[in-house]
C-alpha cells in the first residue's frame, strides 16, 4: 500500500493546507482506559477542569 500512498500523494491535495500555531500547557494527564463512555460523554462546564485535578469523576 506504500505504492498507493507515495502515487496519492502526488496526484491529489494534500491536507492540512495551513497549520494552526495554536498550542496549549498539558495540565493534567490520567490513562481513563479506551473507549471509555463515562468520560467522553460528558459535556464541558464552568470548572471542569479544576474538577477533574481534584480527583472528582465527572
Amino acid at each position: 500500500h506504500i505504492d498507493l500512498m507515495e502515487e496519492s500523494r502526488e496526484k491529489y491535495e494534500t491536507y492540512p493546507k495551513y497549520v494552526v500555531p495554536e498550542f496549549a500547557d498539558i495540565t493534567f494527564i490520567e490513562n481513563a482506559g479506551i473507549d471509555n463512555e463515562d468520560l467522553i460523554s460528558k459535556a464541558p462546564y464552568l470548572g471542569m477542569t479544576d474538577d477533574i485535578r481534584a480527583g472528582k469523576r465527572v
